[in-house]
């Protein structure tokens, strides 16, 4: 399997539009109960794994309801009846989208209606549950990728999952059960390996995806084990350097990811503390069956409840003193306090990966002070006012780059600050765009009367 490669991030490419909801799921598994196990509580036989997975596959070709194969999909069987609906129309985006395509090598014979090509989508879904922005950032990349393997951007490229009749090639000859090919946007697995796997509830296209999910979203500098949005690193390699995880380079993460999303009976038991971070980062804890806001650098949450929990725990994160500076919130995922709850982690990640919030609520009680890092109460207080007013889009824009106060001046750097900016609101967004729509000069050189625009 490769390692990673730096890759640019694309922009998020919104998901097709799902189906409506499907009825109530009935096949959750009980939590801390291993896939494969018998109503006695004793482990199914491989043998018998392995046959009731053909079984399936057979069953969804023969009468094309790929419905079938809920029977062994191991990861969605960790889901409660709700979240399968998120995960059922996850997949049936990812069942129309164009950008994938499947390949077969000879002796290996496609399924009549695609029953192990859906199995392949749902390890996609696995990997990415949750986050579907990073799904569509990491697809896009590999089409991007395939599209200059196969000569350029005018090829027509895909996200290419091709399978072999015995060990996944490389374009140089070496082999292995699966290969994450960055530069070529192809995933390569074994067919028969991948099958035999799956019937154990393990997921090669999971594991494989999770590979570009790595290399395709990394942090700014690039030296991470990690996607750029996971934001226990320092905390997570930590734990990591007292188990067999420690050596496993560029494997890291994709093993993280079969382990909590396909066995987390056995992940929580074997490193609770490593359970912990994949559930926050993830959103969702399968053993207790609970969801809460997924704690991630990737602007997920808003400014009014991250302000508002952040107020309510100002004293255990500011340790006493009067502000809440931005080392604070870091230290906040660093050097976590799992004795708080998630939500004050998630809040701290919010406020980080969204510079603009952070610099709204920096000034929220004193507009005419500079952004300097420094939060106090009464901040956090007055935050919920300027985010209900008609200006807010104004307000956000004015301190966007982190620089100055809240002066009714919006320069060029702040609104290309808010256009990177992955937590500013759709709607605001919107807002946005429509402010530049309606001021195009702001982009034209300060000699012609561009660089910026007063409101108000």
């Amino acid at each position: 399997m490769s390692p990673p490669v730096l890759i640019p991030q694309a922009p998020p490419i919104p998901i097709p539009p799902s189906p409506g909801p499907r009825p109530e799921a009935s096949d959750s598994r009980p939590p801390g109960t291993p896939y494969g196990t018998e109503a006695n509580g004793e482990p199914k036989s491989e043998q018998q794994l392995l046959e009731e997975f053909n079984a399936a596959l057979d069953a969804a070709n023969d009468n094309n309801d790929l419905s079938q194969l809920d029977s062994v999909d191991n990861f969605r069987q960790t889901l409660t009846p709700e979240l399968q609906r998120e995960y059922d129309a996850q997949l049936q985006a990812l069942r129309n989208d164009p950008r994938i395509q499947f390949e077969y090598e000879p002796g290996v014979q496609p399924n009549p209606n695609r029953a192990l090509e859906d199995m392949t989508l749902r390890g996609m879904v696995a990997a990415t549950f949750g986050n579907p922005e990073i799904m569509n950032r990491t697809i896009d990349e590999a089409v991007r990728n395939n599209d200059d393997y196969n000569g350029g951007s005018e090829g027509d490229g895909h996200l290419v999952f091709r399978f072999y009749d015995g060990p996944a090639k490389t374009d140089d000859g070496s082999e292995a059960a699966g290969w994450a090919m960055y530069g070529a946007g192809h995933i390569r697995m074994d067919a028969g390996y991948t099958v035999r796997a799956l019937s154990k509830g393990d997921s090669v296209p999971q594991h494989e995806f999770s590979h570009f999910m790595q290399g395709y979203n990394k942090p700014e500098d690039g030296d991470s084990l990690f996607p750029g949005d996971f934001p226990y690193e320092r905390e997570m390699l930590s734990a990591l350097a007292s188990t067999d995880f420690v050596e496993r380079g560029g494997e890291t993460w994709p093993d993280l990811q079969n382990r909590f999303r396909q066995y987390p009976e056995r992940l929580a038991q074997e490193h609770p503390d490593i359970y912990r971070m994949m559930a926050e980062y993830a959103g969702y804890d399968p053993l207790a069956q609970t969801s809460s806001a997924p704690v991630r650098l990737d602007g997920t949450g808003d400014i009014k409840s991250a302000s508002a929990t952040l107020e309510q725990y100002f004293r255990q994160i500011s340790g006493g003193d009067e502000f809440i500076t931005t080392d604070e919130l870091r230290l906040m995922l660093d050097n976590p306090n799992f004795d708080l709850p998630s939500d004050v982690r998630a809040a701290a990640a919010y406020m980080l990966s969204s510079p603009a919030s952070r610099a709204v609520a920096d000034t929220a009680s004193n507009g005419e002070g500079e952004v300097d890092g420094r939060i106090s109460l009464e901040d956090l207080r007055a935050v919920g006012s300027l985010a209900d007013s008609r200006d807010y889009a104004y307000y956000l824009l004015d301190t966007a780059s982190g620089n100055g106060s809240r002066d009714r001046y919006i320069s060029l750097d702040d609104f290309k600050s808010a256009l990177d900016d992955p937590g500013i609101p759709h709607g605001i967004r919107a807002q946005i765009e429509d402010i530049l729509s309606d001021n195009g000069q702001v982009f034209l050189p300060p000699i012609f009367g561009g660089g910026g625009i007063r409101y108000g």
